[in-house]
């Protein structure tokens, strides 16, 4: 019955809002004139009445506030748009729900496209089929986006043209705007608009596809999003951490292992969707991003997980007061459900540098007024990233309840304690290279995960004994083999203290080398890139040697950037490509100007997904982007090449 009401609740919000958009803005559209010949010109007219106290925003509108009014044709063979998308000038004011400048229309307005007949249209009847798509607010709240479709018929005629309708139709106020990458306008294309022909189509458009298919589309989207951020490489550290810390339950009486999973998986999702859309509403998008390169934030994870490695080590118990348990306990629970609230907590945050493009554009959305539809991505989101960490938090728990699980498993929980404390090595090398201590370099980091890898070894060889450790009488061969793979592993890290290399998964979470060095597979291309860490400075250059601007999106504490940086743009291929580019980083997190930088990425592309990589023409305009890490050179390659193409053909 719950489960029916919120059905009915759900649909009723949602056909609530589609028909308050629809009586918000009144559209009709027309065709001067409704029959043309080969050689005519035909204007499509589109006006748009906004009811009482309503209005829209203008076409003119920036990426990173409202929606904007925009136009999608898709064209027939033989009619191809001609010059840009006409309308009289909007009116301007500042807007408090999105705190920037806003264009709008509060009053009746038309809107002109020029269609050209050409010499290859067939005679007869073709379908001109189309949509605008629109926000629409009043004094008091916003409607979501909206695209409504339209489908008008024109008749082609036999005959010589008409001198009449051989020049555009004029109208008594016309505004001509550029074209633009983000807009789907016809102003940019020749004869079919739709969304192949755009440079790259972004994560907000994606989304707002998925949003305009309905509910069903987009919570399949957000689930798809969610378990592919699982291939992150932040993510991982939180597989031991989270084995360790319900090994540790799994030892107490009376813990319910289903129960105590799904107390850990909900918390990761509640808390991961609050503290989104709560830092989307402060800080814009870009909120997720500042949080997890936040050196106050890495800090605290930092210790809880080396509290959480002395408690596996045996030098402690963390556990709730006495008090509060007993309280707890008269409530019908343990204190163990708090514990594990904190950790699923302490979970989200760790995660939160992995902002995938989906997360960024979907929490833009929040920032720009709009909660309904980021609240259930977020939701969706954060089920499909804990689902895999709740079955992780019931394996541990049920093989602590294996019979004579005693002595080996205390000595799985202090191997995990020497993970654990790797991991929070880490995120003191985050906090450490915001600040610019220079404490923890690359070295110190490599030199602290040589001697933990060594002493897991001698532990696992029983040569150290810690206080609830049984007597180790003989090594199995399970034991050997494991500590082999740690004195290897101590080997192996050893060496890239003197200059070998590490592998790019965990060359990743390593601080960046003090001298970086291109590895591309030769000793021919083994040359460093050269980067410009200032956009104007980058497309000045731009301008005097003709060359597109590859512009990377980075952060310090980004781990999916390094991981792109070491092993994605030292590929020869790759590396081959940049050079055709003048190579802009630019810095979202700390460094020079990374706060304009961060508002420009999320203003001007609409995302603060990082990495983040666009192509820009000498002349400032987009050519091309890509959101996200890859381990595909030949797709990030197939990137570039889109770029050089459409900056060689002056698109």
């Amino acid at each position: 019955m719950k489960h029916r009401l919120a059905v009915i609740v759900l649909f009723l919000v949602l056909t609530g809002a589609a028909g308050a958009q629809d009586k918000a803005v009144l559209w009709e559209y027309s065709l001067e004139p409704a029959a043309a010949r080969s050689g005519e010109i035909v204007s499509l007219r589109i006006s748009a009445t906004p009811q009482a106290n309503w209005y829209f925003y203008a076409h003119t509108n920036s990426a990173g506030g409202p929606t904007p009014f925009q136009l999608r044709l898709d064209l027939p063979p033989g009619l191809s748009a001609v010059g840009d998308l006409e309308a009289p000038p909007p009116k301007r004011k500042f807007d408090p729900g999105f705190q920037i400048e806003v264009d709008y229309y509060p009053d009746p307005v038309v809107f002109r496209q020029q269609i050209l007949v050409g010499s290859d249209a067939a005679v007869g009847t073709l379908q001109i089929q189309g949509s605008v798509r629109y926000q629409s607010c009043n004094d008091v709240s916003c409607l979501p986006p909206r695209e409504t479709p339209f489908e008008l018929a024109l008749t082609v005629e036999a005959g010589p043209a008409r001198a009449e309708f051989q020049t555009a139709t004029p109208s008594a106020r016309t505004l001509t705007t550029p074209a633009s990458p983000s807009m789907l306008s016809t102003s940019s294309l020749s004869s079919t608009v739709s969304a192949s022909s755009i440079p790259a189509v972004p994560a907000s458009r994606t989304i707002e596809n998925a949003i305009q298919s309905g509910l069903l589309a987009f919570l399949l989207l957000s689930l798809l999003q969610g378990f592919l951020a699982l291939a992150t490489p932040c993510v991982y550290p939180m597989i031991p951490i989270t084995v360790s810390f319900f090994l540790k339950q799994g030892e107490r009486e009376g813990r319910r292992p289903v129960l105590l999973a799904t107390v850990y998986a909900l918390t990761i999702i509640l808390t991961f969707t609050a503290v989104g859309l709560v830092l989307a509403a402060i800080y814009g998008p870009a909120g997720t991003s500042r949080l997890g390169a936040s050196p106050v934030a890495n800090l605290i994870l930092a210790v809880f997980f080396v509290a959480l490695a002395l408690s596996l080590f045996g030098l402690f118990e963390i556990q709730v007061p006495a008090s509060v348990q007993s309280y707890l306990f008269a409530k019908g629970r343990s204190g163990g459900y708090t514990g594990t609230v904190f950790m699923g907590a302490a979970f989200t945050l760790a995660s939160l540098a992995c902002t995938a493009p989906f997360i960024g554009a979907l929490l833009g959305l929040a920032a720009g007024g709009e909660w309904f539809w980021p609240a259930v991505g977020m939701l969706a989101f954060s089920f499909a990233f804990a689902l895999p960490f709740f079955a992780l938090a019931l394996f541990p728990q049920w093989l602590a309840r294996m019979p004579k699980s005693g002595g080996w498993l205390n000595s799985v929980k202090v191997v995990m304690g020497f993970i654990v404390l790797a991991v929070a090595v880490k995120f003191i090398s985050n906090a450490d290279a915001v600040w610019q201590w220079g404490l923890l370099t690359r070295e110190a980091v490599l030199a602290a995960w040589t001697t933990m890898a060594f002493f897991a070894a001698v532990y696992l060889l029983g040569a150290i004994r810690l206080p609830y450790d049984s007597p180790v009488e003989h090594i199995g061969v399970g034991r050997m083999l494991l500590a082999m793979v740690f004195a290897a592993s101590a080997l192996y890290l050893a060496a890239g203290l003197f200059g070998g290399r590490i592998a790019g998964m965990l060359d990743a979470f390593l601080p960046a080398p003090d001298t970086a060095v291109l590895r591309a597979g030769s000793p021919a291309e083994a040359a460093s890139l050269l980067w410009i860490e200032n956009y104007s400075e980058a497309l000045a250059r731009a301008k005097a040697e003709n060359k597109p601007v590859f512009v990377d999106f980075t952060g310090i504490t980004c781990t999916n950037c390094k991981w792109m940086e070491r092993n994605i743009f030292v590929h020869s291929e790759v590396h081959r490509r940049l050079n055709a580019f003048v190579l802009a980083r630019l810095w979202t997190d700390t460094g020079p100007d990374w706060e304009a930088n961060q508002k420009m990425q999320v203003e001007r592309f609409g995302t603060a997904a990082l990495p983040f990589y666009v192509i820009m023409s000498p002349d400032d305009r987009e050519l091309a982007r890509s959101a996200g890490a890859t381990r595909d050179p030949a797709k990030f390659s197939a990137f570039l090449d889109e770029g050089l193409e459409r900056h060689r053909k002056g698109l």
